[in-house]
C-alpha cells in the first residue's frame, strides 16, 4: 500500500462530502415519514460504505475492490434486518430496509472515486427517492382500496380482550393487528381490531356474538 497524498485525501474528502449529501436525502424522507431508521443511520451506513470501497481499492494491488465489496453487501443484510417489524401477519420496515441497502449501494459507487461514478451514484439517489415519494401515493391508494375492515369494540375497564378473540376464532376470522384507544369516557375500554373476514356475511353475526357479551359495552365496523 502506497502512501497517500493531500491531493488523494482531499479526493476521499470530496467523496464523502457526496456520500453524505446523497444518503441525507434518501434518509431525510425515511425521517420525515417516521420511520425507525432516518437520517443519520442512512449517512452513517453510505459514509462506511464509501470508505470501506476506498480502503478496498487501496489495499487490492489490482485494484479490485470486490473482495470487501462482498462483504458488505452480505453485512448490510443484519441492519436492514433490525428495522422489520411483524405485528400478528402484517410486516412493517420492509421499504427502510431497502433503503438501507440502497444507500450502501450508493456510497459503494461513490467509493469507486471516478466522476463518472458520482454522476451514477446521483442517479441512484434520485432514483431512490423517487421510488419513496412519487410510488408511495398509488401503493397507498392500493392499500387503502384493499384495507380489511376495522372492527371497534368498547370494553369495560377491567376485561380483556380474550372473549373477543374467541368470538372471532369461532366465526373463522383472523386478527391482523389491534390498538387500544382511549376515550373520553371513564370505566371503558376501545379497541380498533383489523380483522381479515373469510365471508363478508359473517360481519353481523360477529357484531351479534359480540354485543351477546357482558363486558362489551359497544361494537360495530368501519369499513376502510
Amino acid at each position: 500500500m502506497q502512501a497517500v497524498s493531500w491531493e488523494e485525501v482531499g479526493q476521499v474528502a470530496v467523496q464523502l462530502l457526496i456520500a453524505v449529501g446523497l444518503s441525507a436525502l434518501i434518509g431525510w424522507e425515511r425521517e420525515v415519514r417516521g420511520r425507525p431508521a432516518g437520517i443519520r443511520t442512512h449517512v452513517l451506513l453510505c459514509l462506511g460504505a464509501t470508505l470501506m470501497m476506498i480502503l478496498s481499492r487501496a489495499f487490492s494491488p489490482q485494484g479490485d475492490p470486490g473482495r470487501i465489496a462482498a462483504q458488505i453487501v452480505s453485512g448490510v443484510g443484519f441492519i436492514g434486518a433490525g428495522t422489520i417489524l411483524r405485528q400478528g401477519s402484517v410486516v412493517r420496515g420492509l421499504t427502510t430496509a431497502a433503503s438501507l441497502w440502497a444507500v450502501v449501494a450508493i456510497g459503494m459507487t461513490v467509493g469507486m472515486g471516478a466522476p463518472q461514478y458520482y454522476l451514477i451514484a446521483l442517479m441512484g439517489t434520485l432514483f431512490v427517492y423517487g421510488v419513496l415519494t412519487l410510488l408511495r401515493i398509488p401503493e397507498e391508494r392500493i392499500q387503502h382500496q384493499n384495507r380489511p375492515p376495522l372492527l371497534w369494540v368498547t370494553l369495560e375497564a377491567r376485561a380483556k380482550l380474550d372473549s373477543v378473540f374467541a368470538v372471532l376464532s369461532h366465526h373463522h376470522a383472523e386478527l391482523l393487528s389491534f390498538r387500544q384507544e382511549f376515550p373520553d369516557q371513564p370505566h371503558t375500554r376501545v379497541y380498533a381490531l383489523e380483522v381479515l373476514l373469510r365471508d363478508h356475511a359473517t360481519r353481523e353475526s360477529i357484531l351479534q356474538d359480540l354485543l351477546a357479551l357482558h363486558e362489551v359495552r359497544a361494537a360495530h365496523w368501519e369499513v376502510g
